[in-house]
């Protein structure tokens, strides 16, 4: 590992370009560099090619003072040559002087002739020319030579900085063919070794994003991008690989969903079943045929028992094929929670008891397919549909025993009325009846016109309150609710009178529990009757409606006579009739004198659901 790790930091492509960009940097480092050291060599160039130069005049004015006999003035002007020949721009050229002559440059041998000649030869003798010691007509000459000799260094100065010159081109010429060359190899690098391959990289990626897998970069090569590479193409792999068992998981969980679905499906339409059945009238075959099919058409028995029965009361089998299990003539042994038969049925998951706590309602037998072991998903489902049938089967017993209850509780109600109304008539008939008999056994037949008046009358009374209990006793809530069946006795009221009934329902947003439904229309009623019977009056208010603090009142009101001193009195079994009707809805009946005449009959109640506690 520590190998590879090693070649790959050899062979690295950042090294490369590492390594070329120090290289172009050095470079120009020492061109700039040696650049400036030629420069600074050749500044003083031009100033010691001109003071050369001016030495030149500096000869021809010494040899013009001399011909001026200016003695001063030549002194003068050979000491400035002199000085000029002195200069710091020449203390190099001074320098090599002192060194051997083998080591003397061009330059360097001009510099020492023309400055041999000056102070050997040319300045003793000008310097006797201007004492008088020596004769003037070899001045012309001597400065000639002088001259000559200033203008080769001149021109060898001058040579020598053009040198330079060539030079510092030379140089830069070739620093800029490194420069190229080296920029070209980082190209290269950067074209074949970078590029091309993160170009191949992109390529494989977005082929690979739009789902083809099986792409693979080729990049050869030990450096980064081949490593890079070989882990893209193993990542790829591992992907598809990865992809490839995802979609046989989705195919399988979109198998197993589709599977599910048809079950809930199945298990909803049951329930629904269930719930929207007439009179508890549940469909069992078709469900039994239905669960069969979802099974696999895998073979079902169904038998219902009743608490105490040993044989099944309804017996039901899909594919029309009879099970050995649990026939017709021996079927008691699946009816029995702790026999042989039905624990061999259950630790076979073939057989699914039927129950809702301890009621047992039968047992739903399962015959499987060339005795294949049944999956847990088929073993839930079908307990699932054993525990509706539970449910279909304990509610269609409360609805019998709730219909049982409503029964003998209309049947106490018409008891009660009757006892109230006609018993309480015919007693009083009975009483006349027995005043007629007496005055007829003791002739005081003038006696016997009033009880035959009053007989005819209570005969009267209680035919119209038979009349009004049979009206009572056909009262029914249809689909349009308690506000249908209050205008529907409305109207019967305004048939029976010629009083203006009017209704004000105002609970439209207030649900009523059915028994309360019923109590508040019979309420209306018998306070509607009473109302056209005994009050006299013109118009009749029936209001219903909802109170701030969520309760129902009742208001029944009538501009007639009024009410008497001791209403308990006053229709007595009618206001006995309410009064019970209230006090099962949890409220009173008050009877009070109307404000402007008339009477007011008011009730208030809270509705069992907004009893009910909120979470």
């Amino acid at each position: 590992m520590s190998e590879r790790k090693k070649q790959h930091f050899i062979n690295s492509v950042m090294s490369y370009i590492t390594l070329s960009l120090a290289t172009i940097i050095g470079i120009t480092l020492i061109s700039i560099f040696i650049s400036f050291w030629v420069t600074e060599l050749a500044d003083k160039d031009a100033q010691a090619i001109n003071l050369s130069g001016s030495m030149r005049m500096q000869t021809y004015y010494i040899g013009l003072v001399l011909e001026r006999e200016n003695v001063e003035a030549a002194q003068q002007a050979i000491e400035k040559l002199q000085n000029t020949w002195n200069s710091p721009l020449f203390a190099q050229q001074h320098a090599l002087l002192q060194e051997p002559k083998q080591q003397h440059n061009l330059l360097t041998r001009h510099f020492g002739i023309a400055y041999t000649n000056w102070l050997h030869h040319t300045k003793p003798i000008l310097m006797a020319m201007a004492k008088g010691q020596h004769k003037r007509s070899e001045i012309e000459f001597l400065l000639e030579n002088q001259v000559l000799l200033t203008d080769a260094l001149v021109t060898q100065f001058q040579n020598d900085a053009e040198r330079k010159i060539v030079n510092l081109r030379t140089f830069q010429l070739l620093v800029l063919l490194i420069t190229v060359s080296v920029g070209s190899l980082v190209f290269y690098l950067l074209k074949n070794r970078i590029e091309r391959p993160l170009s191949q990289l992109t390529e494989t990626a977005e082929k690979i994003g739009a789902g083809d897998f099986s792409q693979r970069v080729d990049v050869g090569g030990t450096d980064e991008l081949t490593l890079l590479a070989n882990t893209f193409n193993r990542m790829s792999e591992s992907i598809a690989n990865s992809y490839s068992k995802l979609e046989e998981r989705v195919d399988e969980r979109t198998r197993a969903l589709k599977q599910h679905n048809i079950v809930l499906d199945f298990l909803f339409q049951t329930a629904r079943n269930i719930l929207e059945s007439p009179n508890g009238q549940f469909d069992f075959q078709t469900t039994v045929e239905n669960l069969s099919k979802v099974l696999g058409d895998h073979k079902l028995e169904l038998c219902l028992f009743t608490e105490r029965g040993e044989k099944p009361y309804l017996q039901l089998v899909s594919h029309n094929k009879a099970f050995a299990h649990c026939e017709q003539t021996n079927c008691s042994e699946c009816r029995n929670q702790d026999s042989s038969m039905q624990a061999l049925l259950l630790s076979r998951k073939t057989g699914f008891p039927i129950t809702i706590g301890e009621r047992h309602f039968g047992i739903i037998d399962l015959q499987l397919n060339n005795e294949q072991e049944l999956p847990e998903w088929q073993h839930a489902l079908v307990q699932s549909v054993a525990n509706q049938f539970a449910i279909a089967l304990s509610m269609s017993e409360q609805k019998d025993k709730e219909n049982r209850f409503v029964m003998l509780s209309e049947r106490t109600v018409i008891a009660r009325e009757l006892h109230d109304s006609l018993a309480q008539a015919l007693s009083y008939l009975q009483i006349q009846v027995t005043r007629l008999q007496k005055s007829h056994d003791k002739q005081k037949y003038e006696l016997q016109q009033p009880i035959i008046d009053e007989l005819r009358e209570g005969l009267s009374s209680a035919y119209r309150q038979l009349r009004e209990l049979l009206t009572t006793f056909r009262l029914k809530m249809d689909e349009g609710g308690l506000q249908a069946a209050l205008e529907n006795t409305v109207a019967q009221l305004r048939e029976r009178s010629n009083i203006s009934i009017q209704l004000d329902y105002k609970l439209k947003n207030v649900p009523l529990a059915a028994s309360e439904e019923i109590h508040l229309l019979q309420i209306v009623r018998e306070a509607g009757q009473n109302a056209i019977h005994h009050s006299k009056g013109r118009n009749v208010l029936i209001e219903l409606i909802q109170t701030s603090d969520n309760k129902v009142q009742l208001a029944v009101e009538d501009d007639g006579i009024g009410i008497p001193q001791t209403p308990e009195k006053f229709n007595h079994y009618g206001l006995a009739i309410m009064n019970e009707r209230s006090r099962n809805l949890g409220g009173a009946i008050e009877v009070q004198p109307r404000s402007g005449g008339g009477t007011r009959i008011s009730f208030t109640f809270m509705p069992s659901i907004t009893r009910q506690p909120i979470a």
